[in-house]
């Protein structure tokens, strides 16, 4: 599916991303996250309402992550997708990494993805 017919369908709100894997050379994106599947228009009831799906960006030309440490980024926290938008065909993803509670303290790291294709398989 594309990037847009991917954002349209998955609602991550409250989900949580665990890895990240990106592999520049091959042009490959894969984001593995905890999912919250009973936020979704199409979640049947009775069904798991939450679980892993690894999404995988094909052909991408764009990638960023906002203060992103791939040394610390998993150690100590997995980042909250707050929301997701599309802008210029490229699919922004909103996080969030609590930090303590003290005013001002928490970050908001914003995610850029640019890719042709992506696939979601549950695991």
């Amino acid at each position: 599916m594309t990037i847009t017919e991917f954002e349209e369908k998955y609602y991550l709100h409250d989900s949580t991303i665990d890895k990240i894997e990106y592999d520049a050379e091959n042009k490959t994106l894969k984001l593995e996250i905890d999912f919250c599947f009973w936020m979704q228009i199409w979640y049947e009831h009775g069904k798991p309402e939450n679980g892993l799906i690894a999404v995988t960006f094909e052909n991408v030309s764009f990638y960023e992550y906002e203060d992103y440490d791939p040394s610390k980024l998993f150690s100590d926290y997995t980042p909250e997708i707050l929301q997701t938008e599309i802008e210029n065909d490229m699919l922004i993803l909103y996080t969030f990494k609590f930090v303590r509670y003290e005013p001002g303290e928490d970050l908001y790291p914003i995610m850029r993805i640019k890719a042709e294709n992506v696939t979601v398989e549950e695991i």
